[in-house]
């Protein structure tokens, strides 16, 4: 599959079979992560891969998010079918095998806190991109960051900033291609 192509195929997933994929596939996701550009080359970043009873644990706290999701999808409008498709997918991510949780370094100030978070953003695309090339599913979840604390707790990260989490694993089910939003695009001095 060539880039454009991953770029294009890649959705959000959440429905998963309970296979692990192989260590190695999910090296090659990592490290395809770990080459990410990165602002100012500091790499602020640190990836927790998760399978097993640690997996299962992180998916019971994370789990916990939906109490504080489910007033913002009603404030957001979102039909109570939805709200409970989340609900759902909270529960046990779709019964993905392995987790991703992203962590980077706070920043000293706001310039550096900015660049941290779109070098990290930078990192979760490449992962997700790499593992629609590899044949897997993922999903870039930020609702799991109403539970920061508790997660960097949970990886022992007490000192970084959450970033965002995705499961991973192979689909169950094909998501349907979302609807993309026109939006302007400037081209000055052409």
């Amino acid at each position: 599959m060539d880039l454009y192509e991953t770029i294009h195929h890649r959705r959000s997933h959440r429905f998963y079979q309970p296979d692990l994929p192989s260590r190695e596939v999910l090296e090659r996701v990592i490290d395809a992560g770990l080459w990410a550009p990165s602002g100012m080359n500091l790499q602020a970043w640190e990836i927790t891969v998760m399978a097993g009873k640690v997996r299962d644990e992180f998916v019971e706290l994370v789990g916990q998010a939906t109490k504080f999701l489910i007033p913002e999808l009603q404030k957001a409008g979102v039909p109570e079918k939805g709200q409970d498709m989340v609900m759902k997918f909270f529960k046990n991510l779709g019964g993905a095998p392995a987790v991703i949780a992203v962590t980077i370094t706070k920043g000293r100030d706001a310039n550096e806190t900015m660049v941290n978070i779109q070098s990290g953003a930078a990192l979760m695309q490449n992962l997700l991109l790499a593992a629609e090339a590899e044949g897997l599913g993922t999903c870039w979840m930020t609702g799991a960051n109403f539970l920061e604390d508790a997660i960097l707790k949970f990886l022992g990260k007490t000192d970084k900033q959450l970033l965002a989490i995705s499961p991973i694993g192979y689909s169950a089910k094909e998501p349907p291609v979302p609807p993309r939003k026109g939006r302007e695009v400037r081209w000055l001095g052409f």
